[in-house]
């Protein structure tokens, strides 16, 4: 698993660029406009988590819509636009391009079938540095683990609601201050060589994405949620584990440079929540901390591949 593409256009060069991309439609049927603002964060933030300069960053759209003749289909689209519009602005980061595909809508036999509001967003960044840039698998037993990011009880159109039969309510938001702060700390620590594997969080939340990082490198980890950055006071083991809240990584740090980053992020939430291990085991406790969550890396990696392999 890798948040983004990073590319190398002129091989004697080292800088680069990375390609990364965020859609969320199950979002879209709870807030088309907070749809689009974490399509936005999602590709921005895949895009820093493999080294590209927020600051150096443009997107494309790519809308995918019903029929925009009827007014709710008409109402969705304004208020995606409209959050295209507040993002840009907020993360400094224009829009060179993009295209829609509109009417995607087909009755027959007396129903009417529609697509989704569905808006892909991609990322377009500079990376400065080749040599720095990240990956997300986890790379070495004893390094500490970092939560970066707020979680909030945002599980509206999660993947943990929809596996139990539910929309939910509480769609993502993004902050609009916090989160160009966070990406850009990040990115310079990431430039300083402060970080050794980096990892979003999107679908799926925290679990995955640790998850993922585990079956990367082939390691285990143990992790703690009582110390996880929240807002809106104590959470649910279940929102800490599986809340798609926006703005939000986990970062690898080597143990020798744990002091230095942590002054580096100094004044933004984060937590160092745990530490990889040799393995295999990927354990999680709450914040009572009781067990949470143990898996092997082979197990999480057959989970996870096996509906192809299978197929």
């Amino acid at each position: 698993p890798g948040d983004g593409a990073v590319l190398a256009p002129l091989p004697a060069a080292r800088s680069g660029v990375a390609l990364a991309c965020g859609m969320n439609p199950r979002y879209g049927d709870l807030d088309p406009y907070w749809m689009a603002a974490s399509a936005i964060d999602e590709a921005l933030r895949n895009a820093v988590a493999v080294g590209a300069d927020p600051d150096r960053t443009a997107l494309l759209d790519n809308f995918a819509w019903g029929n925009t003749d009827k007014p709710d289909r008409l109402g969705a689209l304004v208020r995606a636009a409209e959050a295209c519009y507040d993002f840009a602005k907020a993360f400094g980061t224009p829009f060179i391009s993009g295209k829609d595909s509109l009417n995607n809508e087909y009755a027959a036999g007396g129903k009417t079938i529609c697509i989704p509001h569905t808006l892909l967003i991609s990322a377009l960044g500079v990376v400065p540095d080749l040599y720095r840039a990240t990956s997300s698998d986890a790379k070495k037993e004893g390094n500490a683990v970092f939560a970066v990011g707020v979680t909030a009880e945002e599980l509206g159109g999660s993947h943990y609601a929809a596996i139990h039969g539910v929309l939910g309510d509480g769609v993502p938001e993004v902050d609009r201050n916090l989160a160009p702060q966070l990406f850009r700390k990040l990115h310079g620590a990431i430039i300083a060589g402060l970080v050794r594997s980096c990892h979003d969080l999107s679908e799926g939340g925290l679990a995955v994405a640790a998850a993922e990082m585990c079956i990367g490198g082939e390691l285990g980890m143990e992790l703690g949620l009582g110390d996880v950055p929240v807002a809106g006071g104590k959470l649910d083991d279940d929102v800490l584990l599986f809340s798609e809240s926006n703005s939000r990584f986990l970062v690898e740090v080597d143990d020798e440079k744990v002091t230095r980053f942590e002054r580096w992020m100094s004044g933004l939430p984060i937590a160092r929540i745990g530490e990889v291990t040799a393995g295999p085991y990927l354990v999680i406790r709450g914040a009572d901390k009781s067990l949470a969550v143990s898996a092997t890396w082979q197990d999480l990696r057959d989970a996870w591949q096996g509906t192809f392999r299978d197929w």
